[in-house]
């Protein structure tokens, strides 16, 4: 293989499917439910749209009596889940790029496979942890919601008077309106238990809160909203009806230490709707991890580009989101309310996670770094030697509780700007005096993080 195969010239983009084909079909295969998709219509639909759609697919020879629909809750938003035996192959198979699907009749409805996302975190070993019984919280001035879209909580773990509950004074909005703490989306009922053998929805719940032990102004309540499977796999509705969830329960920040890799050049629109618009447009940041390396991603990425381009990637251009994109964190924009988090030294980021200095917010400076990786200290008592764990989404999880412990809550405002609050990090004293809690370094903004932003 010569250099000019090896290296992707200018020329050359993101990993993208340009056109349809088998073979892309296959490669992605594994990507999304089987037998769902996702209908998104301009606005709530009426049974005359539903029917009007079912028509359509009659006309494709596809049997539309045995279709099952789902919505989130009773909120007032255009998406429904359809669930039927082959109906993925009105997408797949048909009309692969962008997920877009069969001709759209008059009711102006798009379609979308059922996406998988995951828990970017490098595989670890089941710890026996405990409770951390110093971290009681004082009486705080200002409360911060933080909801947290992950396997759940284990209340044996993280300490209940963290765990958001609607207050009764509260005007409730319709979406999920007879929900008054968190909710499992995973299996669609209230038992949101962090049954991953990892705890990974406990580990992030704790990171969050451990970043407000001292500070003075600003109390946090963690909403748990599982959308993750014991198997730390959840999907596109879950993720959906999630985010709907924190929006009426009037959430400040939305942690979403997940994500997934998506090769089409145009992203679900409703999903990038509702992040990078509706979101910013509410008042509520969206934190979410850069991403991690994962070898059978790269593999399908590979094949792509060579499919595409003829050209093969290497490790470090597949860890890069401008090349090998990871939603939701390739949605991040100046403009937008999306923050995306990696792991950093300070030099460089870890060869683990993913970077870009147009699409990556923050760097978290990792607690141990080494030859195999960069590592957070384990935010539970073990019993014994401190533990160290990895991943992006533990970076985000502490990014998300440092911006919700020193920013003031009157940032959180209809079209917020991401930015102030990284300028109110920038100039807020850290805990130990020896600076601020944002600083920019110039190495990492020349290549991996936007500005070389980060914090610890």
């Amino acid at each position: 293989m010569n250099s000019k195969q090896q290296q992707p010239s200018r020329n050359y983009g993101p990993v993208w499917i340009s056109k349809r084909s088998e073979k892309a079909g296959r490669l992605l295969s594994r990507s999304y439910r089987k037998d769902q998709i996702l209908v998104f219509f301009k606005k709530k639909p009426t049974e005359k749209n539903i029917q009007l759609i079912k028509e359509s697919f009659k006309k494709q020879g596809f049997k539309t009596d045995a279709i099952r629909i789902s919505s989130c809750g009773n909120c007032d938003i255009p998406v429904q889940l359809w669930s039927a035996k082959g109906i993925h192959g009105l997408i797949s198979g048909d009309s692969l790029k962008a997920g877009s699907g069969p001709a759209s009749t008059t009711v102006g409805e798009s379609y979308s496979l059922n996406f998988f996302n995951f828990l970017p975190a490098d595989p670890q070993k089941r710890f026996e942890a405990k409770p951390d019984k110093g971290n009681i919280q004082q009486r705080k001035k200002q409360e911060i919601v933080i909801a947290v879209l992950d396997t759940g909580v284990d209340a044996n773990l993280v300490d209940p008077q963290y765990l958001w509950k609607e207050n009764d004074k509260t005007v409730a909005a319709e979406c999920y309106k007879h929900i008054h703490e968190g909710w499992n989306f995973a299996g669609n009922n209230g038992v949101y238990h962090d049954d991953n053998p990892n705890k990974h929805g406990s580990i992030v719940s704790q990171y969050i809160i451990n970043q407000f032990k001292n500070v003075k102004e600003n109390g946090v309540k963690i909403m748990p909203l599982k959308t993750h499977d014991k198997d730390g796999v959840g999907d596109l509705f879950g993720t959906i009806c999630a985010i709907n969830f924190a929006i009426a329960k009037g959430a400040q920040i939305i942690n979403a230490s997940w994500g997934f890799y998506y090769y089409f050049e145009i992203p679900v629109p409703y999903l990038k709707t509702l992040i990078t618009g509706v979101l910013r447009k509410k008042g509520i940041l969206f934190v979410t991890a850069a991403g991690n390396k994962i070898d059978a991603d790269d593999a399908i990425a590979r094949k792509i580009y060579q499919m595409e381009y003829g050209v093969t990637l290497t490790d470090d251009q597949l860890r890069d989101i401008a090349i090998h994109n990871f939603y939701p964190a390739h949605l991040s924009t100046a403009t937008n309310s999306v923050i995306a988090v990696t792991t950093t030294d300070g030099n460089m980021v870890t060869p683990t996670q993913n970077y870009s200095r147009k699409f990556i917010d923050l760097g978290v400076l990792a607690d141990q770094v080494s030859r195999t990786g960069m590592k957070f200290k384990l935010p539970f008592e073990t019993g014994g030697a401190p533990e160290f764990i990895s991943g992006s989404s533990f970076a985000t999880a502490i990014a998300s509780g440092i911006i919700g412990a020193y920013c003031k809550k009157n940032l959180y405002v209809p079209n917020i700007k991401k930015a102030d609050f990284l300028s109110a990090l920038q100039a807020q004293p850290n805990d130990d005096g020896t600076g601020n809690v944002l600083v920019n370094k110039i190495i990492l903004a020349k290549k991996h993080i936007k500005n070389g932003s980060c914090v610890k």
